[in-house]
């Protein structure tokens, strides 16, 4: 008797093992969590930026009109007309992820910035421009910079699954205005006198076509916005064979230049990509 119970406490002990291990056995396995879906980048996109832009304008006098008087342009031709302001617009775009960390796209954008610098004075006619008449009097002279846009290619590099680095090109446009006024009075140095020396003011305006070239990063905040920084330069060559009309009745009087325009812009902006 004191030897069997030993053995039935060693089967019982067995038995619970057994049974335990069938338990386990025969328990379920917890459920996989299914991984975050990975942003494909391919697809459309459209944003709003906010910033600033920086023209570069040279204003170059080719002819001076103001009969009976033969003007001779002066030094003060040419003048600079430094722009800078806010800018404001919006772009839209679409992406092709082309290879695992390589993303491709075309984006267009649209944004105004309407920023004007005056200079006393007509360039080329600013010192001395006709004999005994020198100075700007009241003469003034002024460019804007009104609204630009542009269509480019990009191409990205993914740094992560969510932080695009990507430089971009193409074509861009700027609308420009250059204006003069002079005053037709016996102290003017173009516009000679009329009697009430009424003013003559001439404005001229294009859109010009050049070429832009920059970069930026987007990367994720939530979802699908994406915050983006971008940088870039734009050269629209020289806007040539403007005229602007200073006459009065009874008093003929033009002003012939040519533009220079070159651009750079800073801008931060916020970009939705059309799903996942």
């Amino acid at each position: 008797m004191k030897t069997l119970a030993p053995c039935l406490v060693t089967i019982a002990g067995l038995m619970g093992t057994s049974a335990l291990s069938a338990d386990m056995a025969v328990k379920a396995p917890p459920p996989a969590v299914a991984p975050a879906p990975a942003f494909s980048w391919t697809g459309f996109y459209l944003g709003a930026a906010l910033g600033a832009e920086w023209a570069d304008t040279a204003w170059t006098t080719t002819s001076l009109v103001s009969p009976p008087f033969s003007p001779v342009i002066d030094s003060s031709s040419p003048l600079n007309y430094d722009l800078s302001g806010f800018r404001y617009g919006g772009y839209i775009g679409y992406n092709w992820r082309i290879a695992p960390q390589w993303v491709w796209g075309v984006e267009a954008d649209l944004a105004d910035a309407n920023k004007t610098v005056t200079a006393a004075g007509i360039p080329g006619c600013s010192i001395v421009c006709i004999g005994g008449f020198p100075g700007p009097v009241a003469d003034a002279s002024w460019v804007k910079m009104l609204w630009d846009a542009s269509l480019r290619a990009r191409v990205g590099y993914l740094v992560s699954p969510v932080l695009l680095t990507y430089v971009t090109g193409g074509i861009a446009w700027q609308k420009v205005e250059a204006s003069a006024t002079c005053q037709h009075s016996v102290a003017d140095p173009l516009c000679v006198v009329v009697a009430g020396n009424p003013f003559g003011t001439g404005t001229g305006s294009a859109i010009l076509t050049g070429w832009s070239i920059g970069g930026g990063f987007e990367d994720r905040i939530y979802g699908n916005w994406f915050l983006r920084g971008e940088y870039r330069y734009s050269n629209f060559g020289t806007w040539t064979g403007n005229v602007l009309d200073l006459s009065v009745p009874g008093s003929p009087a033009s002003v012939g230049h040519s533009l220079k325009v070159a651009s750079q812009i800073a801008t931060g902006g916020f970009t939705y990509h059309f799903g996942l």
